[in-house]
């Protein structure tokens, strides 16, 4: 009887929710301990009150790419400050293809000035999403409509009685959950 090798997991580009404003310092953080990571930020022109500055931003706030083999490497990763957890899709590590990084940072390099980001887009009506702060923390809710591009109305599911919240788009998990 010939023994077999277990296969090798290849690495692949996941996607990483860090703590608020955690995004470039869990880049650095991972590059000293050599993982992969891409973190696409912009040069922005800010005004304080008494000057204009320039500084550089997230395009995807509180969210880093991260090139790992997840199931060896994902508590390195999840160990560092900054990091909060990964995100999922239909039970599964969402991934990221290298094509779709690759297209990403060459937008950027050529296009910045002109990016728009639109993270409501995503929001679905019927999408099971975690809230990830505030007093509603770690509850999982329905998305009943997207209002004003800041806030969305959310009810509880398995509820009969028609009450919702207005949450914050910051303040919702972007993971798909399955119900």
């Amino acid at each position: 009887m010939s023994e077999t090798n277990p296969p090798i997991e290849e690495s692949a580009w996941y996607i990483v929710y860090t703590k608020p404003r955690a995004e470039k310092k869990l880049s650095e953080l991972l590059t000293k301990y050599h993982l992969e990571n891409y973190l696409p930020i912009r040069k922005e022109r800010k005004k304080w009150t008494d000057r204009f500055k320039w500084i550089h931003v997230p395009i995807l706030p509180s969210y880093i790419f991260v090139k790992i083999v997840f199931w060896r490497d994902k508590n390195k990763v999840l160990q560092l400050p900054g990091s909060h957890h990964f995100v999922f899709h239909k039970g599964q590590p969402a991934t990221v293809t290298q094509n779709d990084i690759d297209i990403l940072e060459e937008g950027l390099q050529k296009y910045a000035d002109s990016l728009k980001v639109s993270p409501e887009s995503v929001l679905e009506k019927g999408k099971m999403v975690r809230i990830i702060s505030g007093a509603l923390k770690d509850k999982t809710m329905e998305i009943l409509k997207v209002k004003n591009k800041t806030l969305v109305v959310l009810r509880l599911p398995g509820v009969e009685t028609a009450f919702s919240y207005e949450i914050k788009v910051d303040d919702l998990a972007w993971e798909e959950l399955l119900v």
